[in-house]
């Protein structure tokens, strides 16, 4: 079953113009996706929404997926509105001794010398899709946003050394201005896109110095934490792997 976490963020309401996609709801709802239909559901709106921004992807009865999605250590997070899913991003950790868990390891080579300095690893956010059918401005950036702060909120949590994100060219300049994530080696090809992705990165105390990270929506409370440690516990708990991902305490 789908955990539903104690996760909220620091605003009063989504915008009204978008009718029935929010209803009289003034937050996001987040869960950690562990139930078979929830995750074909977000594999779903995952590939509506690339097949949507013009990308050539194979589907399997409308699911975008990849080998990542099944490994111990990959977290799928769903983002619902009103009780509709609407939003989900994918947390890949990596392990103490390898990278080869992160999609985003065998295309930028500059990680492999970073990873020695890093002593409790990296988690990469990847696959943040949000449903294409919703076309309000103002709400996909709310929403997109929703989805960021739940992945610094876990990192939070599980004491990473290091947020890393490959994003379009079109998005690099707002991980470096309310994250101050910096560019780790050079950009390279990425799937599933023919144009080259550049790889973000940098740390949970880089990104909380931002003075945008601690306005009403971006900051995290130690209620939202604890959530987030509880849930994402018992999710790696159960994996093969979860004695290799350090939670923090």
């Amino acid at each position: 079953m789908s955990q539903t976490l104690a996760f909220r963020p620091r605003q009063d309401s989504l915008p009204t113009e978008e009718g029935s996609w929010h209803g009289n709801s003034k937050s996001f709802e987040l869960r950690i996706l562990e139930d078979d239909n929830d995750i074909r559901e977000a594999l779903r709106l995952r590939g509506r929404a690339y097949s949507a921004i013009g990308y050539d992807i194979e589907k399997s009865d409308g699911q975008y997926t990849d080998h990542f999605d099944t490994l111990a250590t990959t977290v799928l997070f769903g983002a619902y509105d009103s009780g509709r899913l609407v939003g989900s991003v994918r947390l890949c950790f990596s392990l103490p001794q390898s990278l080869a868990t992160l999609p985003c390891a065998s295309h930028y080579p500059a990680l492999k010398d970073m990873h020695r300095s890093q002593s409790h690893g990296f988690v990469e956010i990847s696959r943040l899709s949000i449903e294409p059918n919703v076309n309000n401005i103002s709400y996909r950036t709310t929403l997109y946003a929703f989805l960021v702060r739940a992945s610094l909120t876990a990192a939070l949590a599980t004491g990473v050394s290091m947020l890393l994100i490959a994003t379009r060219p079109d998005w690099v300049k707002f991980y470096r201005y309310m994250l101050g994530f910096q560019q780790i080696g050079e950009p390279a090809f990425y799937p599933p896109g023919d144009f080259k992705i550049t790889l973000l990165g940098g740390s949970l105390e880089q990104a909380r110095m931002r003075q945008r990270l601690q306005n009403r929506f971006f900051k995290i409370t130690e209620e939202e934490i604890a959530s987030m440690q509880n849930a994402i516990g018992r999710a790696l708990s159960r994996t093969d792997h979860a004695e290799e991902i350090k939670i923090a305490v």
